[in-house]
């Protein structure tokens, strides 16, 4: 066996080339419970599109070099590979580094043959049953949209968190989580965890090209593979050289793993910190309406804009967010923006936002990032297909929605309107998204939203300047800095904003809009925020209707979630919602109150305290000037009780009643507790 060793791990590949061991010194536990297969390359030819090769049996040879600090990296060298009955004239190079702390792994390919190699699958992290023996214990961290958990991972359908069909899949095989970076994966990293150990896995790449998180579970052995997949499209005559991929065996939960990343992300991965104006740092929450229908009926017109806010500044939020203001209404004739002098022109539009300037509101207009129509002008000038992605086929990538009102026939007995993606390597669809800013920004408008910004395709057009097609998304961060200068530049409060949550973005972004926020089981959104606490994003989804609106506004402030009311699908205002309404000025003024915590201070997650009811839920925030809070929440529907303990300083007994919250603070060596 072929070893690497530190003070923390150790990790051996046997001589078929799969991985055999994977020691956690500091608890004393073997991971590896089957030897398991290290990659997977998937080559084309002919009319066949994914021949795999796996490394199993693969002829290679080792070597070890050690550098002046005493660095050890073990190289493994295939000088060809056995492809579906010939011999690939392909070489593969994998390089183990063995850092005191973790293990990084990259790949290199060269190629000197006429098949093209589409991707190649690292699993460096393989034949994993459990960490501690009890499979039961260990939950897979995923980092799609704010976090999601997958309960005892090696005995788990894991198709069911891949988004797409099991159908569709050789799920007889393996079932997987598969998910793009960037793009609806808003970080680069898992975890498998229990309480007291975790394998953290991450691909550390600078260089913002697409891959794929990936988890697979064999659904005969019970045992997983993790690791990422690469895209190197690679034809006769290429190279290509991997992302790293870290392999950290640490104690404690996820937490360890988070810290990793961030700190990975800060020195070498162009994250910084956003630097919000105020306001944004003491936003609450908007109302988001659109004000002209798919269908081009009118939910209001532009005088409506004073009385909306009205409604809004009555619920303790200070923000109108406007979608469907534009002539051709919400989700059509995109990025031909212009106002509609239907909804009363240009001179209703500025009085309705000069008279939410005059209460001290802010008036954010939404704009596509992704989208274009092909029946607008954008599009039908040249400029609009000269910037849309292309798929492996050659053809536009579509995107279809169509939203209705009171009619059938274009929803049901019609396909969905078609719109194309845009692609952001293209340099003439950052000029329009420049140009679009513009245009709300004259104006008036505090911000500009740009909608589907985290959505993610290989581009096959070659005009469009990326080498390959995984690296069309390389420039969308620079892209992204560029609009938040532009708009910084029109003054110092103006803001940008994206739908989802994706980090590299996020570095650019005052606020995003967030996705799956609703709890449920297995949503697990403190991964997001205590790796990226200074972001903030709001609670989409959790503000529709008055359905367990309760619960929905205490999750979301224990979370620090900003409320997103999107009323009826954006149709109502908080008026159709009263009671909600209601709820929300009460939950408002006590975040106004304690806003050095709830709203300005540093989510910490579950760090701090300790609760003696697991029934209850609380995280802790810590103030700029150190000082630390208990956000701590009853979710239950009956009154209850829990004893809560500062670490190192006071604890006491909080009754509290169903679904309700209390912040709890440490005042003059007591308890103090402030109820909603």
């Amino acid at each position: 066996m072929y070893t690497l060793q530190t003070e923390n791990y150790r990790y051996g590949i046997d001589e078929n080339g799969d991985v055999a061991s994977l020691y956690h010194c500091a608890t004393g536990r073997e991971y590896i419970f089957a030897p398991g297969g290290l990659w997977k390359l998937i080559y084309a030819e002919g009319e066949r599109v994914e021949i795999p090769v796996c490394s199993h049996g693969q002829a290679f040879a080792a070597g070890r070099e050690t550098a002046a600090d005493g660095t050890e990296t073990l190289t493994l060298t295939y000088d060809s590979l056995q492809g579906d009955g010939r011999t690939l004239n392909v070489k593969l190079t994998l390089r183990f580094t063995a850092l005191s702390d973790r293990l990084m792994v990259t790949a290199r390919l060269e190629s000197h043959d006429t098949a093209e190699i589409k991707e190649i699958q690292l699993t460096a992290a393989s034949g994993i049953r459990s960490l501690s023996g009890n499979p039961g214990e260990d939950t897979l961290t995923w980092p799609k949209d704010l976090g999601f958990n997958a309960p005892n991972p090696a005995f788990s359908d894991l198709s069911t968190f891949a988004g797409f069909r099991k159908y569709e899949r050789h799920d007889q095989f393996h079932t997987d989580m598969d998910g793009l970076y960037p793009g609806r994966l808003s970080m680069s990293w898992m975890d498998l965890y229990n309480e007291k150990e975790s394998l953290y896995v991450g691909c550390h790449d600078g260089t913002q090209e697409i891959i794929c998180m990936h988890a697979e579970r064999d659904v005969r052995e019970n045992v997983l593979r993790l690791g990422a997949v690469f895209y190197p499209f690679l034809k006769k005559g290429q190279s290509y050289e991997s992302p790293e991929l870290a392999y950290a065996p640490q104690t404690g939960g996820w937490h360890a793993g988070a810290k990793l990343y961030r700190a990975w992300m800060e020195s070498c991965g162009g994250w910084k910190k956003p630097e919000q104006p105020e306001w944004v740092r003491q936003f609450k929450g908007w109302l988001r309406v659109i004000l002209k229908q798919h269908h081009c009926e009118l939910n209001w017109d532009y005088s409506d804009i004073p009385a909306l806010y009205d409604e809004t500044e009555a619920a303790g939020m200070d923000t109108l967010f406007l979608l469907g203001w534009e002539k051709g209404g919400f989700a059509r004739m995109w990025p031909d923006y212009a106002v509609d002098e239907r909804m009363g022109g240009e001179k209703k539009l500025r009085e309705g936002i000069e008279y939410v300037h005059a209460k001290g509101g802010k008036v954010l207009m939404f704009l596509s990032y992704l989208l274009i129509d092909h029946q607008s002008e954008f599009y039908k000038s040249g400029k609009g297909r000269a910037a849309t992605a292309k798929s492996i086929w050659g053809e536009e990538i579509p995107f279809s929605e169509t939203y209705c009102g009171e009619g059938t026939y274009r929803k049901i007995g019609n396909p969905p309107m078609p719109m194309f993606w845009s692609c952001p390597h293209s340099d003439i669809w950052q000029e329009k998204m420049l140009e679009s800013a513009k245009y709300c920004l004259d104006l008036g408008a505090d911000g500009v939203l740009y909608d589907i910004g985290g959505a993610v395709y290989f581009c096959f057009d070659e005009t469009h300047g990326h080498a390959r097609p995984s690296l069309a998304y390389e420039t969308k961060a620079r892209n992204y800095r560029a609009l938040h200068d532009y708009i910084r530049s029109r003054g110092e409060d103006k803001i940008i904003l994206m739908e989802h949550n994706v980090d590299i973005f996020a570095s650019s972004m005052d606020i995003s809009q967030g996705m799956n926020t609703r709890p449920t089981p297995t949503r697990m959104p403190e991964l997001y925020r205590y790796t990226f606490p200074e972001c903030i994003m709001t609670n989409r989804e959790c503000g529709e209707d008055e359905e367990n609106y309760r619960t929905y506004a205490n999750y979301s402030v224990l979370y620090g979630l900003r409320f997103d009311m999107t009323i009826h699908r954006c149709c109502s205002s908080l008026s159709a919602i009263p009671n909600y309404a209601a709820y929300l000025g009460k939950i408002n003024a006590l975040r106004a109150k304690y806003s050095d915590y709830l709203l300005t201070g540093r989510f910490l997650d579950d760090e701090g305290f300790t609760l003696t009811d697991p029934r209850f839920r609380a995280k802790s925030y810590r103030a700029e000037n150190g000082d630390l809070a208990i956000l701590l929440w009853n979710p239950q529907e009956e009154a209850g009780k829990t004893g809560v303990s500062f670490t190192g300083g006071v604890s006491g007994q909080v009754e509290l009643p169903g679904n309700t919250l209390a912040i709890l603070l440490q005042r003059e060596g007591q308890l103090a507790i402030e109820q909603l």
